[in-house]
């Protein structure tokens, strides 16, 4: 599937949702059932372009003044995925792709999100955090409101891998705390006794 196919099976996907009232995964589950053809990657591409949808439908929805599923759906590939107007017009231009945009639709898509929004809309949170997120971020609160999921687990993938970095790096097994000592390690500063224990623990069990 190319990226027009894809924009509208998210639609689809968003209009059951919607209809339906359904969880978000079954949805999808059902669309790649009655869709055979849709490899894993297309299913992926789907599944990614709902979810971003739904997590900014807020500002989604002020900025084309529509939270249909093709509002959200244009906006999410636009916005979300940085392919910009252009590049979703070059979308919907393909095979199996959705109408194109109307006038409406790419200007909204163009602007910038209008600053007197209120502060949950802006940031794409529920109204009722309003409170917490300003007591907790201040004058930021739409700014970490807004901010990619995505983003923050690019930043514990990094910081993950620099922990495991850190954990193959020559240390002495002296300096590093009991709990996360390796069993080699462990073995080499225990007596000679516990470490004949941990060999013999490590063959086969007789038959």
């Amino acid at each position: 599937m190319r990226d027009g196919g894809r924009i509208q099976a998210a639609i689809e996907v968003l209009a059951d949702i919607e209809t339906r009232h359904r969880p978000v995964n079954d949805a999808l589950k059902d669309w790649g059932l009655s869709h055979r053809f849709a490899g894993s990657g297309d299913r992926t591409a789907i599944g990614n372009l709902v979810h971003d949808a739904l997590r900014h439908r807020a500002s989604y929805a002020a900025r084309l003044g529509a939270e249909t599923p093709r509002a959200l759906a244009l906006a999410a590939y636009t916005l979300a995925w940085g392919k910009g107007v252009a590049g979703l017009e070059a979308a919907l231009a393909e095979p199996h792709a959705p109408e194109p945009l109307s006038d409406t639709e790419r200007a909204g898509l163009g602007a910038d999100l209008a600053a007197d929004l209120p502060v949950h809309v802006r940031g794409d949170f529920p109204e009722w955090l309003t409170a917490s997120f300003e007591r907790a971020f201040g004058d930021r609160a739409a700014e970490e409101g807004r901010r990619s999921p995505r983003a923050r687990r690019s930043i514990c993938a990094s910081t993950r891998c620099a922990v495991r970095a850190r954990r193959r790096s020559p240390i002495s097994p002296t300096s590093v705390p009991s709990r996360r000592r390796c069993r080699r390690s462990a073995c080499a500063s225990r007596s000679a006794r516990a470490l004949r224990r941990c060999r013999m623990s490590r063959t086969s069990s007789p038959i």
